[in-house]
Parts: C-alpha cells; structure tokens; sequence
C-alpha cells in the first residue's frame, strides 16, 4: 500500500464520520433531553476521531509530497 492510498483510506473515514456527526447533530433538535448528553459526547467523541483521521490523511500526503 502506498502512502497515496493510505492516506485515501483515512480521508474517507474521515468523511465518513463527518456525515455521521451531522446526522447526530440534526438529532439534537428533536431528541428527548435525557438523551441529549450521550448526543453531545458521542458528537464529541467523533469529532475527535474525524480530527485524528484528517490529520493523519495529511501527514501522509505530506510524506508523499501532495497536499490536500
């Protein structure tokens, strides 16, 4: 696998989480006010992983010589 293609793989995670996260976040408008803090850390928490993963992604294409 090059660094191309690993970077790829973790650009479309991100994404993928991303999508997930904006979802969550339409939730909060409608969802049941128990259920809004494991809303807000699960958005938290995928956020953080979305920020991981772009980071990654780019520490790869950097090694590679392209940038996003």
């Amino acid at each position: 696998m090059t660094y191309s293609e690993w970077a790829d793989e973790y650009k479309h995670s991100a994404d993928m989480l991303k999508e997930k996260i904006t979802v969550l976040r339409g939730q909060l408008l409608t969802a049941p006010v128990e259920q809004l803090r494991e809303l807000n850390f699960r958005i938290s928490t995928m956020y953080g992983m979305y920020l991981d993963c772009m980071d990654t992604a780019k520490n790869l294409r950097k090694r590679k010589g392209v940038a996003f």
